[in-house]
């Protein structure tokens, strides 16, 4: 049986009388009880926040050739040693350093149509965990100077960055159900049960650092090491959640 409802003009796009088929959805849904025709009002909650990063994820590989198998591990491994020379110089655990195997690849010529063996390329990457923003920019700037060592950008991040997300997205649907009472209130309803919750986009930014690649390397081959270029590096992460709501009108 249908109800028919009397709506201001402003409320006319928001709610409707819908047959809810939220059972056959993959996100959260309405139960089967739910099944028929409902007033529901239908919109988007939003929050965001930055913070302050308490952690930095530093990159970095090493690629090394040699016409022997034996002599390119030996030069990376000469390479690896290094890395874990100016860690230990900046008081930062190995433990806080994640590497990979080393990948082990031939190179080829094709002179005249006749493939020969050239040599061997080893490579290998590097992840180091920082707490200081300092101390990740500064370790940029001292494996700079190292031959064969390529430097990626940092990633600024939060250790706790899960919990926060979480934090969020319950702030978010707050948001979303604080939209829906004032459009309840409007049409003269109350509001009832979520009939259907699914996230509109979510994320986590980076920001500041913002700085052009040249000034980076520049920055970073600078002689005076005490000087480390940390505004190449993010100092805050936002994280945002946007969620959609269906919430039943009494």
């Amino acid at each position: 049986m249908k109800k028919k409802f009397v709506l201001s003009a402003l409320l006319v796009a928001s709610l409707n009388l819908v047959g809810c088929d939220c059972c056959n959805r993959t996100q959260a849904s309405a139960n089967s009880a739910d099944v028929g025709l409902v007033p529901k009002v239908e919109l988007t909650g939003h929050k965001s926040q930055k913070f302050e990063a308490n952690q930095f994820i530093s990159n970095f590989s090493i690629e090394l050739r040699d016409a022997d198998k034996d002599g390119a591990y030996n030069k990376l491994a000469e390479r690896r040693t290094k890395i874990f020379d100016v860690v230990k110089s900046l008081d930062i655990s190995e433990s806080n350093i994640e590497q990979n195997s080393v990948s082990l690849t031939k190179e080829w010529s094709y002179d005249k149509g006749t493939r020969n063996l050239v040599g061997y390329v080893a490579t290998q990457n590097f992840v180091v965990k920082l707490d200081s923003r300092k101390d990740a920019a500064l370790l940029s700037q001292l494996l700079s100077a190292e031959p064969d060592i390529e430097i990626y950008p940092t990633q600024a991040t939060l250790k706790n960055q899960d919990s926060l997300q979480g934090i969020i997205i319950e702030a978010a649907v707050k948001d979303g159900m604080n939209k829906a009472s004032h459009y309840a209130a409007g049409a003269g309803r109350t509001l009832g049960k979520i009939l259907y919750i699914g996230s509109e986009g979510e994320g986590v930014f980076a920001m500041g650092g913002a700085r052009r690649k040249g000034v980076m390397l520049a920055a970073m081959n600078s002689v005076d090491v005490l000087a480390a270029d940390v505004s190449s590096i993010a100092d805050s992460v936002e994280i945002s959640a946007n969620v959609r709501l269906w919430v039943e009108l009494k």
